[in-house]
């Protein structure tokens, strides 16, 4: 009897160990991942712009420095950065009209142009380019400045539908400058191509229609022309922040800017948010580029510095 009951306890215990090993084998292990590293051997960072601009939605180099905003909902002001390091200079509030939802900003010899032209449900009735003279703050040494703006306001002839959806084609983040006329180019949520505009610079009001189309497999974010070159530089990403790319269109033809040569380079990939927004020439003979980001999950509002013999152009 003893012997018997000496077995049942002994086989009582194993049983007990067993089922507690197997317990705490199936509880979960917390795991904490090593977090993403943003792909950037494209780019050199010259500096964090997190704290005026967290969301840079556009960038130009003018007169020798980086002007940058905030997308919609910030302040109605945009930001005169150093080149060098990405410090602000100077804050320039445009008094009369709000952030409604400021994309892209580009510029001429005598103006600054800002579009509020952010339109990500396609619902807006009210979409425009500000038109800002810089004899109101170029001279100015000050840390802040007021300004006026002219606006350029416009609609789509293409667009007759309003309603709220994710899926349109007529969100825009992209304005450039050529000659007498700016150019605007879509961000396409619905079929991942963009769109041409072209508007004249006096203020007033317009009905545009596309005068030119391409399939760049993605969201348009930003861009620049180069006078000099006769140059295009556009930068987007993928769905979800994801692969961000830059486009270089040259060898065109007056505003056909996809009818010459079209050279893509991805400077992301799949797995890290990475919102690039804003792209500019910084230099005369096109080869130096400037473009920032929006803080994310996995980095902050930064100004970077490339060229195009690093990207292979």
């Amino acid at each position: 009897m003893k012997r018997t009951f000496r077995i049942i306890l002994g086989c009582l215990t194993l049983c007990i160990v067993s089922c507690t090993s197997n317990s705490v084998a199936d509880e979960p292990v917390p795991v904490t991942p090593d977090p993403p590293v943003i792909q950037k051997d494209f780019v050199t960072k010259l500096g964090t712009m997190a704290t005026f601009a967290p969301e840079s939605s556009g960038v130009v180099l003018s007169d020798g420095f980086i002007y940058t905003h905030n997308d919609g909902g910030g302040a109605s002001a945009f930001y005169k950065v150093n080149p060098i390091d990405g410090t602000l200079i100077q804050t320039i509030n445009v008094t009369n009209y709000s952030n409604v939802d400021w994309e892209d900003i580009t510029a001429d010899d005598n103006y600054i142009y800002i579009g509020d032209f952010g339109n990500n449900d396609g619902v807006r009735k009210d979409l425009k380019i500000l038109k800002i003279s810089k004899s109101q703050f170029v001279n100015s040494t000050d840390k802040t400045v007021q300004v006026t703006a002219e606006a350029i306001d416009f609609s789509y002839m293409e667009q007759t539908s309003f309603i709220s959806t994710s899926t349109h084609n007529f969100d825009c983040e992209t304005v450039i400058s050529k000659g007498n006329f700016l150019y605007i180019f879509t961000k396409n949520r619905g079929d991942y191509a963009t769109r041409v505009y072209k508007l004249s610079k006096t203020p007033g009001q317009y009905t545009v229609s596309a005068i030119g189309t391409y399939n760049v497999n993605g969201l348009i974010t930003g861009g620049d022309y180069n006078a000099q070159t006769n140059e295009v530089i556009l930068i987007g990403y993928s769905s979800g922040h994801k692969n961000s790319f830059i486009y270089l269109l040259s060898n065109f033809t007056d505003d056909s800017f996809f009818s010459g040569k079209v050279v893509q380079k991805v400077i992301g990939n799949a797995t890290n948010d990475w919102q690039t927004e804003g792209i500019t020439f910084g230099s005369s003979d096109g080869k130096k580029l400037f473009l920032s980001c929006e803080t994310t999950a996995y980095t902050k509002s930064e100004l970077y510095s490339t060229d195009k013999i690093t990207l292979g152009f």
